[in-house]
């Protein structure tokens, strides 16, 4: 009888002893993506938001913007819409980090990101968030835009990218490029495609684009007389860099 007593004396109090372990242990942590470290889930939004390759100051106009690759590489924006400190935090990774190629008529008002998408119906509010543009300047036909359209669309950004396309090798001079002599303020600019023949001007270009905002930049003049002069001065309807300049000076 004792014996029975003294067995379920002490099965009660093992079993009390348990539950009370368990009442008073803490419960597991929840594991959650807002869990994660900030630089953790940086890395996430770059993978899902970004993409590559990603600009810096080695990669060529082509390597940046990647407009017309036969594979396209998709970003995944669902991911901002899960909370207001996601969207808070990923938003830059989207509009900020990546190259935005512009519109044809509408440069920086109506951006894409890439020619698989269709442009920014926001963009009256997204635009600001851009700092980085590829534009694709065609070299003989003429533009729909002015110089005060491209100096509002591109003066300040982080990068700009000019993609220079003519039909004909060697079938018109730069006088295009002249739109782009107002923008100031860019901090990296790359130019590529058609620039042979007036690498002089490029290089005066880049100095002007990347001059701090507000400053006077002295006109172009020809350092060395281009060994393609002779061929542009066949054609009438044809004119030279500084031509233009000197002619806006004048106005």
């Amino acid at each position: 009888m004792t014996t029975l007593l003294s067995t379920s004396t002490t099965t009660t109090t093992t079993t009390t002893m348990t539950t009370t372990m368990t009442l008073s242990s803490p419960p597991e942590p929840k594991v959650g993506f807002m869990s994660l470290p900030l630089e953790l889930r940086f890395q996430i939004y770059s993978l899902l938001l970004t993409i590559p390759p990603r600009p810096n100051a080695e990669s060529t106009s082509h390597d940046m913007a990647a407009c017309n690759s036969e594979a396209p590489v998709y970003v995944h924006p669902a991911i901002l819409l899960a909370s207001r400190q996601i969207n808070w935090e990923a938003t830059p990774f989207l509009y900020s980090e990546n190259m935005f190629v512009a519109h044809p008529t509408l440069l920086a008002s109506f951006p894409r990101l890439r020619s698989w998408y269709p442009p920014m119906r926001e963009a009256n509010a997204l635009v600001p968030l851009i700092h980085r543009f590829h534009v694709q300047v065609p070299l003989d036909v003429e533009l729909p835009y002015d110089r005060a359209a491209v100096a509002k669309s591109f003066t300040g950004v982080d990068e700009l990218s000019l993609d220079l396309r003519q039909s004909v090798f060697l079938s018109v001079s730069c006088n295009n490029l002249t739109l782009f002599d107002a923008v100031r303020g860019v901090n990296k600019v790359y130019i590529s495609g058609s620039t042979t023949g007036f690498e002089d001007y490029i290089a005066w270009l880049k100095d002007a684009m990347t001059s701090p905002i507000g400053a006077e930049v002295a006109p172009f003049e020809a350092q060395t007389q281009s060994p393609w002069a002779s061929i542009w001065s066949k054609h009438s309807n044809l004119w030279s860099p500084s031509t233009a300049l000197v002619g806006k000076q004048e106005a």
